[in-house]
């Protein structure tokens, strides 16, 4: 588990990534929320009228692709995973970690935690293994400690993009492992396993924005279980309080 998106451990085994809090914020009953390293299975057909852009050719090549995709960028949206409950569904096999070549570059090797389902999908469409034991390429970035401090100088209004890190990115929010196919693969309809999805009516928001006493336009599902909650705002949070307590405990 690493809080920085640069982090050498990052593709090297199974790993997570978790927001940079206070120690205080990590002893509390709040959910710590998975950022980096859990994926969803997502298959889909390249037409015109695909929600996803090609992942090759940009436009539309009428083939069917297939990748891992993190929770927020899947259609419909999956729902978040707090790391109390990777630590359980992990033990019972729930989850599953996954070793992904990346079929443009041999030598790249993404690692990732999954639903078993979606393994045993992927496993199916694609035919790899995905067994982690089996060590991956070398990478070429040796796993080191800089010891280098990092860049608190305040660069408001500057052009570009700054890190206070000297190292690339390693999680990045781009899929990984991307398969393309010239015809459906069996079953190609993956249904989602736990949508995050929130339908009311103009009128229905406006009473659970009521209830809430916030504006109708911050209103939003939870994280976790995509009951209606003030989601958006300052200082809003992004789970219910029942999914707080219930990873807590």
């Amino acid at each position: 588990m690493t809080s920085d998106d640069s982090s050498a451990l990052i593709d090297r085994a199974p790993w997570t990534r978790v927001d940079d809090v206070p120690w205080r914020r990590i002893v509390s009953p709040l959910a710590l929320i998975i950022r980096g390293g859990v994926r969803h299975l997502q298959i889909w057909k390249c037409t015109p009228s695909s929600e996803r852009p090609c992942p090759t050719a940009g436009g539309s090549c009428r083939m069917w692709h297939s990748g891992w995709f993190l929770p927020a960028l899947c259609i419909p949206q999956e729902r978040a995973t707090a790391l109390d409950e990777l630590v359980v569904t992990s033990a019972d096999g729930e989850h599953l970690p996954v070793r992904s070549r990346d079929p443009q570059d041999a030598r790249r090797t993404s690692y990732l935690w999954a639903l078993a389902r979606d393994v045993d999908r992927w496993r199916e469409i694609t035919a790899e293994a995905g067994d982690t034991s089996e060590p991956g390429p070398v990478d070429d970035e040796p796993v080191t400690y800089r010891e280098q401090e990092l860049d608190s100088s305040c660069r408001y209004g500057e052009e570009g993009p700054h890190t206070g890190s000297p190292r690339p990115l390693r999680d990045r929010a781009s899929a990984i492992g991307l398969h393309t196919f010239g015809h459906a693969p069996a079953d190609a309809l993956l249904q989602p396993s736990r949508p995050v999805a929130l339908r009311l009516s103009p009128r229905e928001r406006l009473v659970v924005a009521a209830e809430l006493r916030c504006p109708p336009w911050e209103v939003g599902p939870c994280m976790l279980c995509a009951v209606p909650i003030h989601r958006y705002g300052p200082r809003s949070p992004k789970v219910c309080p029942a999914c707080r307590m219930t990873t807590s405990s």
